[in-house]
């Protein structure tokens, strides 16, 4: 079996590549694959999933993520868009699975956007930069990482303690970060939604 994961930008492509070998453990082979961006993706999907569904039906043994931000879209909305499109190339999805039944595509929302991912993991975040200081995580954007406006949030946050002083380097970021990000300590949820889909998708 092997796994293929869409993202949407660089950043999403780099923190994958630090986070899979924590994930997969060497279990299965893995390829993230970045679209350039989410109307991009979104775009490309049901021909990529029809692709995919021809290699399945022909004997490969393929799973596949998707991995977008729900930015300022509606999630309910987005994930039908991406159930539709796994349902349209005839492949199952894990919302769309019996408790039991093996899926095909996981389809997985960041809310609302990667860095929220970073916020979740404080410990993460001066593993990556040495001279922040000790972080309460009950407290300013730490309390609640999936609520909204994450990347201006974090900018702030670090630029206020000297890093990343005139703009915000988001691949820069994803590279010093995602090496620290803890599986099971991360407080921000779609990050455990998308750690516990990755689990069910390897079977």
């Amino acid at each position: 079996m092997q796994i293929e994961i869409l993202v949407e930008e660089q950043s999403a492509e780099e923190a994958l590549r630090h986070l899979l070998p924590k994930l997969l453990e060497g279990r299965v082979p893995a390829k993230v694959i970045n679209l350039g961006s989410k109307h991009k993706l979104l775009h490309a999907l049901p021909g990529r999933l029809a692709a995919y569904a021809k290699r399945i039906a022909a004997g490969e043994i393929l799973r596949v993520a998707v991995l977008v931000d729900r930015d300022n879209d509606d999630c309910e909305a987005l994930k039908a868009r991406l159930e539709q499109a796994a349902a349209s190339a005839g492949l199952t999805t894990k919302s769309a699975a019996c408790s039991e039944q093996t899926f095909t595509v996981l389809n997985r929302i960041v809310v609302e956007e990667l860095e929220s991912w970073f916020i979740g993991d404080p410990a993460a975040l001066r593993k990556a930069f040495s001279s922040l200081p000790r972080i309460a995580p009950d407290t300013g954007i730490f309390r609640n990482p999936d609520n909204g406006g994450s990347w201006e949030a974090l900018h702030r946050y670090l630029k206020k303690h000297g890093i990343y002083k005139n703009s915000f380097l988001k691949i820069d970021a994803a590279r010093r970060i995602a090496p620290h990000l803890d599986l099971q300590q991360n407080r921000s949820r779609s990050f455990r939604v998308f750690v516990a889909g990755m689990e069910a998708l390897l079977g």
